[in-house]
């Protein structure tokens, strides 16, 4: 039995390459050589075929990436790129089937276009992100936008410009140092936004047609190459105070008789005053927010002056110059006979332009 089990192990081991060379006391079989391990030669096997693979990959890629590129461009600029800008809308149209109309004037939008055009460059490549992000910055520095737009490409050649405008609230006048006594050298009118940011049109003195916001005592910010900065807030509290008291009056009913807010008092006294197409004031007091002690409310003085214009169709009330701040338990005095003399036919006249 024993000699049967010998035989057939030594068979069984002659196959699979070993060498047999007897059997030990506890009946199991010596082995000369070790049988050859065919799990880790097929490990090992994957292992370099693999990496052959990525190999080859790598330098296939890096060898064609010349052709792909070419091949790419070819089918993905067929024709060469457009730009189109996003152009900013009234708020609300005069119909609702009425298409959609920007407020930005002509002249302007052709200035924008021009420096997206250049910053995008001669016959971008379709495939690289640096020429919509060079537009973007183009953009932003502009002065036009709040922060930098997001610049897209649709479709196989139009790149889309979209972000947020800044919305123009007044011009702000500058009040140029005089070279000498009497000097009456002509100021410019800076246009700001709402937030007090100052954007790239700049007005001779009275040409703008907007709000007035005069007296200012800041200049803009500037670059170090003289060019406006377009990024920083005009410096000082009173530009920050006219402008807030400008957005209370656009809201009300008679905002056409308003001209701008007078800021040049406001260092001293914290007080502004409201400029009208009459060339008249109205002395407002304190910010809307911030009220002075002992002067009435921002809600009493806005009923003063609407009573005002129920009275006499001005909110002067044609005096060339009224308190509004006083405390609301003093007596409101009106001239009655220059309340007649206003409504009179013959001394009606278009409205005034702003100054």
């Amino acid at each position: 039995m024993q000699e049967r089990c010998e035989r057939l192990i030594e068979r069984d081991m002659e196959e699979n390459g070993d060498k047999f060379e007897g059997v030990n006391a506890t009946g199991t079989a010596v082995a000369i050589g070790s049988r050859f391990d065919w799990r880790a030669f097929f490990a090992h096997l994957t292992t370099f075929v693999s990496v052959a693979i990525v190999v080859a990959l790598g330098l296939g890629f890096l060898l064609l990436r010349g052709t792909i590129n070419q091949r790419a461009e070819s089918v993905v600029s067929r024709e060469p790129a457009r730009l189109r800008i996003e152009w900013p809308e009234y708020k609300n149209p005069k119909a609702a089937n009425e298409k959609s109309r920007t407020w930005l004037a002509a002249q302007f939008q052709e200035e924008l276009m021009t420096a997206a055009t250049r910053a995008l460059g001669f016959n971008p490549d379709p495939l690289s992100r640096e020429p919509l992000d060079a537009v973007g910055a183009a953009m932003e520095a502009s002065g036009w936008f709040d922060g930098r737009p997001i610049v897209v490409r649709h479709g196989d050649s139009e790149i889309v410009v979209r972000g947020t405008w800044r919305i123009p609230a007044a011009v702000v006048r500058s009040e140029p140092v005089a070279a000498k006594p009497g000097d009456t050298a002509l100021r410019n009118d800076f246009l700001v936004s709402w937030d007090g940011r100052p954007m790239p049109v700049v007005y001779p003195e009275g040409k703008s047609g907007l709000y007035v916001i005069k007296g200012c005592v800041q200049k803009p910010a500037r670059l170090a190459n003289g060019e406006l900065d377009y990024s920083q807030v005009w410096a000082g509290d009173d530009c920050a105070a006219g402008l807030e008291l400008l957005r209370l009056l656009v809201n009300q009913d008679w905002r056409t008789q308003v001209a701008g807010v007078d800021v040049s008092a406001f260092a001293d006294s914290k007080q502004l005053v409201i400029d009208t197409v009459h060339g008249t004031k109205l002395v407002w007091g304190g910010r809307p927010s911030k009220p002075l002690t002992g002067e009435c409310a921002t809600s009493a003085k806005l009923g003063k002056i609407a009573e005002l214009n129920s009275l006499s169709k001005r909110i002067d009330a044609g005096h060339a110059e009224l308190e509004l701040w006083w405390p609301i338990n003093k007596p409101l005095e009106i001239d009655r006979s220059a309340t007649a003399e206003i409504q009179k036919p013959a001394t009606a006249s278009a409205e005034p332009a702003r100054r």
